[in-house]
């Protein structure tokens, strides 16, 4: 995968592995994105797209479930 960006994102409200699939299925339908792993434990979703995605849209993905996404800052 040549010119990939990769994001790391706190995803709020998941609480089981239900959540962690109707995360990951609605992040990777959204256009540009490749790659979503969801980690639970950490509330995190690390996402690979083939360029830059808003954090908009990326919420708006997840509009009609409870859970939020925000861009973590880096260190």
């Amino acid at each position: 995968m040549e010119n990939s960006i990769k994001h790391t994102y706190h995803i709020g409200g998941m609480s089981c592995g239900g959540c962690v699939a109707t995360v990951k299925n609605n992040l990777s339908a959204v256009s540009g994105v490749t790659s979503v792993q969801v980690d639970l434990a950490k509330k995190q979703a690390e996402i690979t797209s083939s360029g830059a995605i808003k954090a908009d849209t990326l919420q708006h993905a997840l509009k009609h479930t409870q859970y939020t996404i925000s861009e973590l800052r880096a260190a």
